[in-house]
C-alpha cells in the first residue's frame, strides 16, 4: 500500500483521542511513526542492563578510588625520579664492572703483559731477597761481638787524649757500628786546636781518632794577656803566659770583642797574616826569623820588625825586594851587633840604599 506523502509545514498534531502514535520526518520527506511503548521498552531494557552491570560479582565490595592531590603527585614524582636515577646509577656502576673485567681478561689473556708481569715478579723477590740480607747484616753488626773495648787518639800532641776521648762522647761497651761518625767529628772539633778529625774502625772492638791540631803560629796583645792564633786567623786559646819564639802582631782590625775562642780575625788582618807568612819564611833562610819578636801589621805597605834581642826596628816597608832587605838585615845584625836604633829597609832600591838611625 503506498504511503501518501505530507510536507513538514502542513503536519498537524494529532488529534485528542487519536492513536498514540508519533510521527518522524524521514530522509524521504514522508512520516514514520514509532509507537512511545516501544521507546519506553529499550529504556527499561538499558536501565535493567546497566543494573546487571554493576551488581556483577568482580565489582561486589570495591570502593571508589581517592583522588589525588598535587602535593601528594609531586612526591610520587620525584621519587619516580630518584629510583630511575639510582638504577641507571646501578646500571652505570655494573657496566664499569664489567668493562674492568674485560680489559683484565684481555690483559690475562696478552703475552706481552705476561712477561712483564713475570719479570715484575721476579725483581720483587730479588729486592726481597736483598732485604732479607741487609737485614741479616745489620743483625749480625749489631751483635754483642762489636762492642768497643779500645780506643784509640793519633795525631794529638797540644790536646790530650782523655780530652779529645771524653769531647767524643764515646764509651767503652758502645756498639761500634752504633757510632756516628759525623756526630763525633763534631763534637771533638768543639776545640779550637783541632782542625780535622777522623774516626776509623779497627778489627771488631777498636775505635780509632786520629786528629789534626792548629799550631800556635802568632799571639794578639789583648787585655794585658795574649790570644794565640793559627796562620789561618784562628783565636785558638787566650793566657796571660808568653810563648817564647812567637811572634806578637800589633796593629790588627779585630775588635776586641770577637776575640774568643774559635772564632777567626777579621778578612783585613787574614789578608795582612798570609804577607807576614811569607816575611817570615823567607827570614827563616836568612836565620833571621828567631830574631823577630814582635811584628807591627797597621800600615799593610810598611810592615815593622822588632829585633827584642838586638835592640833593633826595622822598618821593612812591603814585601818587594824581600830577598834584599833580608840581605842586609843580616849583614847589619852581623855587623852592628852591639848598636841599638832603626833600620830603614823601606826604600825603593832604584834610588836610594838602605839607612839605619843608630842611638
Amino acid at each position: 500500500m503506498q504511503k501518501k506523502v505530507t510536507n513538514a509545514k502542513n503536519k498537524k498534531a494529532p488529534k485528542k483521542g487519536a492513536s498514540n502514535v508519533s510521527k518522524k520526518e524521514g530522509i524521504f520527506n514522508y512520516d514514520v511513526e514509532i509507537p512511545n511503548n516501544e521507546k519506553k521498552s529499550k529504556l527499561k531494557n538499558k536501565r535493567k542492563k546497566q543494573k546487571e552491570f554493576l551488581y556483577e560479582e568482580k565489582y561486589i565490595n570495591t570502593e571508589e578510588v581517592p583522588k589525588i592531590s598535587k602535593k601528594d603527585l609531586n612526591k610520587i614524582k620525584k621519587r619516580k625520579k630518584k629510583e630511575k636515577i639510582k638504577r641507571e646509577k646501578e646500571i652505570r656502576k655494573q657496566e664499569i664492572k664489567n668493562e674492568k673485567e674485560r680489559i683484565k681478561n684481555r690483559k690475562q689473556r696478552n703475552p706481552k703483559i705476561i712477561a712483564r708481569r713475570k719479570k715484575s715478579l721476579k725483581v720483587i723477590e730479588i729486592l726481597f731477597l736483598i732485604v732479607i740480607i741487609i737485614a741479616a747484616i745489620l743483625l749480625f753488626l749489631l751483635s754483642p761481638i762489636f762492642k768497643i773495648n779500645n780506643i784509640q787518639v793519633k795525631g794529638n800532641e797540644k790536646i790530650s787524649s782523655s780530652e779529645i776521648i771524653s769531647l767524643s762522647t764515646i764509651e767503652k761497651g758502645t756498639n761500634l757500628f752504633k757510632v756516628s761518625k759525623r756526630e763525633t767529628v763534631k763534637k771533638i772539633k768543639q776545640n779550637a786546636y783541632i782542625e780535622s778529625v777522623a774516626i776509623n774502625r779497627k778489627i771488631i772492638d777498636t775505635i780509632e781518632i786520629n786528629v789534626k791540631e792548629r799550631k800556635v803560629a802568632y799571639m794578639l796583645e789583648y787585655k794585658g794577656s795574649y790570644a794565640y792564633i793559627d796562620n789561618n786567623g784562628y783565636i785558638l786559646e787566650i793566657s796571660s803566659e808568653e810563648i817564647e819564639g812567637i811572634p806578637k802582631l800589633k796593629g790588627y782590625k779585630t775588635i776586641e770583642e770577637n776575640i774568643k775562642l774559635g772564632n777567626r780575625l777579621e778578612a783585613e788582618d787574614i789578608d795582612n797574616l798570609k804577607v807576614i807568612s811569607k816575611i817570615l819564611d823567607v827570614s827563616e833562610n836568612y836565620e833571621i826569623k828567631q830574631y823577630i819578636s814582635n811584628i807591627n801589621m797597621e800600615n799593610s805597605s810598611n810592615y815593622i820588625l822588632y829585633l827584642k834581642s838586638e835592640n833593633k826596628t826595622v822598618y821593612l816597608g812591603d814585601t818587594a825586594n824581600l830577598d834584599i832587605k833580608m840581605l842586609y838585615l843580616q849583614s847589619i845584625i852581623e855587623k852592628e851587633k852591639d848598636k841599638t836604633g832603626t833600620l830603614h829597609l823601606n826604600v825603593d832600591f832604584r834610588n836610594k840604599y838602605p839607612y839605619a838611625s843608630w842611638m
